[in-house]
């Protein structure tokens, strides 16, 4: 299984760097589609991605390889949303005597938790999204045809 991830990777990331394209659209399409997996998507994130990619002037294609690289850790991205949530608003566990109380300690619970979320995916996404950006331009720009080759000829899988 590892086997068949690492080559799905490596043709991915040679799909990417032989985009024609100019690398300020090729880190966009990338990052904004590697930002979709911070958000719920039930399903649909590799088309969001594309979507998102073309909307906002990125390459299409880079928005669909940025969307499936990461599709596998959506779990970790939600919970690291979470946990960012509760660093900035930390979710206060409240314990009920009644039955009603409870039920209204469960609906107050639930709202601080999906407050906290939301909080940290759009503070994930703006931070995150400027680290990979800045991260995939330089690459893309300084040394593309030499990560190419050692991707190519280097990377064994």
């Amino acid at each position: 299984m590892f086997k068949k991830y690492a080559r799905t990777l490596k043709c991915l990331t040679l799909k990417l760097l032989r985009i024609k394209d100019n690398s300020h659209k090729i880190s966009l399409g990338f990052t904004l589609g590697l930002m979709v997996n911070f958000v719920p998507s039930f399903g649909m994130g590799p088309v969001l991605s594309t979507l998102i990619a073309k909307i906002f002037k990125g390459n299409a294609y880079a928005g669909l390889v940025g969307g499936v690289f990461l599709i596998w850790a959506f779990p970790l991205c939600f919970y690291f949303n979470y946990l960012v949530g509760n660093l900035l608003i930390p979710v206060e566990v409240t314990h009920a005597s009644t039955v009603v109380n409870a039920v209204h300690s469960v609906h107050q619970s639930a709202i601080e938790i999906g407050r906290a979320f939301i909080i940290g995916m759009l503070v994930n996404i703006i931070f995150f999204g400027m680290i990979v950006y800045k991260l995939v331009h330089t690459l893309l720009s300084r040394h593309r045809r030499s990560l190419l080759t050692f991707v190519h000829k280097n990377w064994n899988v």
